[in-house]
């Protein structure tokens, strides 16, 4: 889990890690690469994993709007496209070094 996640108002999340002891142990996602990640029931599908949300649909200048942490596993995010329905586990989010 990260210790800080910075992003409201942003077009990139950043989140802050903790476990390696690095303060600088950070990855950072532009909004608009994790609203294309979705995995929701609206962007990909449930029975064949087939992804349904057109990148081409997502705006360049997309942003964050709100985030709140789900259970100690990960974060909802909503864009400014209206888009709320998506869970970014945080061992997808955190990239390997």
């Amino acid at each position: 889990m990260p210790v800080e996640i910075i992003g409201l108002g942003k077009q990139e999340v950043r989140f802050i890690w903790e476990e390696s002891g690095d303060p600088k142990d950070e990855d950072v996602w532009p909004a608009r690469a994790l609203r294309i990640k979705c995995t929701c029931a609206n962007c990909q599908s449930e029975s064949t994993g087939e992804r349904l949300l057109d990148p081409a649909s997502v705006p360049e200048d997309l942003s964050i709007k709100d985030m709140h942490l789900v259970g100690n596993y990960g974060v909802g995010i909503h864009f400014s496209d209206g888009h709320t329905t998506g869970i970014f586990r945080f061992k997808e989010l955190r990239r390997a070094k």
